[in-house]
């Protein structure tokens, strides 16, 4: 410590020598910049994942060498807009693609980044068209079109707008309600955390829905940025 209250400047080649944080003094305010610019990466890289409540581990899958593909960010309209499409295709048309003769059978359906099946994208496509009921005499129910918007609680993670159309399509109102999902505003504390450890959204999605992983999958949910909403937002 008496070293470094003493310093002058021929004492620099010495220091050099020395320890990391002595260094600093012989080259400035340059090396706090390059430091300060790889601390900014590594927080936006692992740091704003871990406020999110994902874990370490699915960081680190999650890193990938290949190139990911982007896609432009929806607004609220589009959101919509898109959900919307899916209510109508299923709603109007309900026609199926020929596809006889295709083994294994799920080798032409479409699939999301993770290589499984997008159940969503083959109804919209035409490849499939499942009954609502093993009974050929019942009645078909229509899904319910009304889209939720659900505020992600980290700043910069884009929010999610969660469509009844798709979810009634495929299941009854009571495999959700009131057992998993109180049918009331504010009344769901719903985390990330939990919904990885097969909590909430967690009951299906990861098991017999589509997973969280890869990060494209993330945006299936997670698709409208902050202040693009037209909602009120509180983070």
């Amino acid at each position: 410590m008496g070293v470094v209250s003493i310093l002058f400047p021929w004492d620099f080649l010495l220091l050099d020598k020395m320890s990391f944080h002595i260094v600093i003094l012989k080259r400035g305010f340059g090396v706090w910049k390059i430091y300060l610019k790889q601390f900014v990466v590594v927080f936006i890289l692992i740091g704003m994942p871990l406020l999110a409540g994902c874990g370490i581990d699915r960081i680190v899958n999650s890193l990938s060498l290949e190139p990911q593909k982007t896609t432009k960010p929806l607004t609220m309209r589009e959101a919509e807009d898109l959900y919307e499409k899916f209510y109508k295709v299923v709603i109007e048309t309900g026609k199926v693609r020929d596809v006889s003769g295709v083994l294994p059978a799920l080798r032409h359906l479409p699939k999301d980044g993770g290589g499984q099946v997008n159940w969503t994208t083959a109804v919209m496509g035409g490849y499939l068209a499942p009954r609502g009921s093993l009974d050929p005499a019942a009645e078909e129910e229509k899904p319910l079109n009304l889209n939720i918007f659900i505020e992600a609680k980290v700043p910069l993670m884009a929010n999610v707008v969660f469509p009844h159309s798709i979810h009634t399509y495929w299941l009854n109102c009571n495999n959700c309600h009131p057992k998993i999902f109180i049918p009331e505003a504010g009344a769901n504390p719903i985390t990330m955390d939990e919904i990885f450890k097969g909590q909430w959204c967690g009951r299906c999605h990861g098991k017999v829905a589509f997973a969280f992983w890869p990060e494209s999958n993330c945006r299936r949910c997670h698709m409208v940025p902050k202040k693009m909403s037209g909602q009120k937002e509180n983070f």
